[in-house]
């Protein structure tokens, strides 16, 4: 059977040039499965993080660019039908991703991002090799909960936690009992006399990141701008500089949730 293809042509002006990145989806048969489930809020938070800014690969992606990629990805994917995609980039090899769903033998099912980023050597292979330093993820899936391989709650010890990490590792696992649990982790944090500033800004963001997945907006904008009135109050600490980065990608997130 020859593969159909869907292609998108995107351009993205950047630097006060424009170039053109052509994004190519393809798979054997693109039949509208809506197979996947998952919440909106962890495929933009974790997809958007590891097939765009993580390693370099495609930071400067549009929130078009992203949002064509996610909709075919939650679209097209299914157990039985995997998707491939490249990203065209001038100058260098395409960027190619593989989304594939796995069963175990348990019968859980994982959601699988292979790419042909060679992560040793930091360049694009010709074509994906799993087997020869990939960089690939992997998600468990949980009716709509979409969790990170690292971020299951069998990974780590909660009770070993500092209190703005366990906050995070509820919003982030796969249990939905946990979901309670965020906002009173978060108040107690809070309510510390003393804070640091990173710890501080981190339960704040995780708090952010919460009411963006319970899609309460008002509470997102308010949120969003007391932690740009955070940032601003300490330009020169260096414990928050990841917090700021990660406070970036949250803002991303927001428009691609809009």
């Amino acid at each position: 059977m020859h593969k159909i293809l869907l292609i998108a042509t995107i351009f993205i002006t950047s630097f006060g040039y424009t170039q053109s990145e052509k994004i190519i989806i393809k798979s054997d048969q693109l039949d509208e499965a809506n197979y996947l489930k998952a919440d909106d809020f962890y495929l933009t938070h974790y997809l958007y993080i590891d097939l765009f800014l993580r390693e370099n690969l495609f930071p400067m992606a549009s929130t078009k660019d992203v949002l064509s990629i996610l909709k075919a990805i939650k679209t097209y994917v299914s157990a039985d039908t995997p998707l491939k995609i490249e990203i065209e980039k001038p100058g260098d090899r395409s960027y190619l991703i593989k989304m594939a769903i796995l069963k175990t033998d348990d019968g859980h099912e994982i959601l699988v991002a292979y790419t042909n980023w060679n992560t040793r050597e930091q360049l694009f292979e010709k074509e994906i090799d799993i087997a020869n330093d990939s960089y690939t993820r992997w998600y468990f899936l949980n009716g709509n909960k979409m969790t990170y391989r690292l971020n299951m709650s069998d990974k780590s010890d909660y009770s070993a936690k500092p209190k703005p990490n366990l906050a995070q590792a509820y919003l982030l696992d796969e249990l939905p009992e946990n979901d309670g649990k965020i906002k009173s982790t978060i108040d107690d944090i809070l309510k510390e006399k003393n804070l640091n500033i990173s710890d501080k800004i981190l339960a704040n963001l995780v708090l952010l990141k919460y009411h963006m997945y319970l899609r309460d907006s008002s509470s997102v904008v308010k949120q969003a701008k007391y932690l740009n009135e955070l940032f601003a109050e300490h330009p020169q600490e260096p414990s928050i500089l990841g917090l700021k980065m990660a406070f970036n990608a949250a803002e991303f997130q927001i428009e691609l949730m809009k």
